[in-house]
């Protein structure tokens, strides 16, 4: 490509800029929690035969139902149900549709244990109707249900993962079971025969084939090195890359290429900057992750050996410490540009969120040897973040689109330039530093005048100046800061 440099401008002070970028608050819908501040839980959606949109989520008593539609700017309530709210400090709930049915499992004790069945199709006109609890199992964490109507239903205390068919959508009955198969399942997800099982503390990440369910058969089964708690798993639709979180600190999300079954392979990974995730769901190239006290990230996995986060926004204001609160889960699949985000502590948030794909920067910095400018870096006015050079380049993905970045140097900013990043392509540019300053501009504001004078006097009094102030405030270019300094800018302030 063409190298183009847009020079914006020189010597400025930077700032910072807040992390929530590319998504925009729709609204941001908040119930009582319970005197620890927990329970808000997992989140999923629906759409009605209108068109009309509906975020479904977990509170302490139950599960609520919002349109985001009508008045997205204030979701409108139109279902609660109340289920088992005993005995879990986390308050555990999961959901489900298939068709125009919910299905609800939680870790709860209570009334009405095992799975709650929602009846949604009366919507919008009149609402939901509760069908029934199916009893063949107790307390869940998770479940999934494929396209034929078979749920994968993990089972607290029970047979590890149970089947349900929903033939019948509103009487679930028994199918079959994993049997000891599944061994510490905390999640699964299924596509084409396959069952994804993330086993836990068992640290791995298991494939079984499912095409007989009376037949189940362990394919492989992955051990990240050094492998946390294996939590949950996600597959592209073309069935070579499997994306997996570990939910324990310092555990990154891992990106493997399972197109070759028998030779799987790790390719990428990411964290964010509290250094523990949760969930991951993928549409498209992009993986939608619900990051605790980060918030929520979407990153492009369009080349898995490289992934880059193209958006975020932080649910979760308080800190960003390694702890069990904030975004607890992300729903990508609205039919409209929609996303929902469940945050224990926070409710529940609504974005709109315009697809934007990754591209990659490639930067020749061009400078003289003993430019003082050699060594600095760049910063994002997107997005706040930092990059070095290696070898006089700069090589890095980032949100595709005309971007504006500060070069840097020792804190200063040097020059501000703009590149167009092609999306999911590589874009080359030459960056030329500049190399001239005006000796005695300490303050950078383009004049030599008396607020320079009093930097000055400050640094030959003690105060320590970065490595370029002190280059353009050593006026007589001895390697000395004295009064002879002081005595050749004022002569530069009487005499220019």
């Amino acid at each position: 490509m063409n190298s183009r440099i847009i020079l914006l401008s020189l010597f400025c002070f930077a700032f910072s800029n807040p992390v929530n970028y590319n998504l925009s608050l729709v609204s941001n819908t908040v119930y009582e929690n319970d005197n620890n501040n927990f329970g808000i839980s997992d989140v999923w959606g629906y759409t009605d035969e209108t068109g009309v949109e509906y975020a479904i989520f977990g509170y302490q008593y139950g599960s609520i139902i919002l349109d985001v539609s009508t008045n997205p700017n204030s979701p409108i309530e139109v279902f609660n149900l109340l289920g088992p709210s005993n005995s879990d400090y986390y308050y555990h709930r999961d959901y489900k549709v298939y068709g125009d049915f919910l299905y609800i499992v939680n870790e709860m004790t209570g009334s009405d244990v095992g799975m709650q069945v929602v009846d949604l199709s009366p919507l919008p006109y009149n609402d939901p109707n509760y069908v029934t609890t199916y009893q063949n199992i107790n307390q869940s964490h998770n479940l999934w249900i494929d396209n034929n109507g078979l749920a994968f239903i993990e089972h607290v205390g029970g047979d590890n993962i149970h089947i349900a068919n929903l033939s019948n959508p509103s009487n679930p009955v028994y199918e079959n079971t994993f049997g000891n198969l599944g061994s510490g399942c905390h999640d699964i997800f299924t596509q084409n025969n396959l069952a994804y099982v993330s086993e836990g503390w068992n640290s791995s990440f298991s494939i079984y084939d499912i095409s007989n369910l009376d037949d189940i058969n362990l394919i492989t089964s992955i051990y990240p090195q050094a492998g946390g708690y294996a939590h949950n798993a996600w597959v592209t639709t073309n069935d070579n890359i499997l994306v997996t979180t570990e939910e324990t600190v310092g555990k990154t999300i891992k990106i493997w290429d399972i197109s070759d079954l028998q030779n799987i392979e790790l390719k990428g990974e990411y964290l964010g900057e509290n250094m523990l995730a949760h969930n991951v769901h993928i549409k498209e190239n992009l993986v939608y992750i619900s990051h605790y006290t980060t918030g929520i990230k979407i990153v492009d996995i369009f080349n898995p050996n490289d992934p880059v986060e193209v958006a975020a926004y932080d649910t979760y204001s308080d800190n960003n410490n390694s702890t069990f609160h904030g975004c607890w889960g992300v729903y990508p699949f609205a039919l409209n540009n929609y996303i929902y985000a469940s945050d224990m502590q926070n409710g529940l948030f609504v974005f709109e969120f315009d697809h934007i794909n990754a591209g990659w920067l490639e930067i020749n910095v061009i400078s003289e040897n003993d430019n003082p400018y050699n060594g600095g870096y760049l910063k994002s006015h997107l997005n706040d973040k930092i990059f070095f050079m290696s070898d006089q380049k700069f090589y890095f993905g980032f949100p595709s689109g005309l971007q504006t970045f500060d070069y840097m140097f020792d804190g200063i900013i040097v020059q501000t330039i703009e590149f167009y990043i092609q999306e999911h392509d590589v874009s080359e540019f030459n960056l030329e530093l500049p190399h001239n300053y005006l000796l005695g501009d300490i303050n950078f504001d383009g004049t030599v005048s008396i607020f320079d004078v009093i930097l000055l006097i400050n640094a030959v009094l003690g105060l320590e100046l970065n490595q370029i102030e002190f280059n353009i405030a050593d006026i007589n270019q001895d390697i000395i800061l004295n009064v002879l300094d002081i005595i050749e800018i004022v002569n530069i302030i009487l005499y220019n």
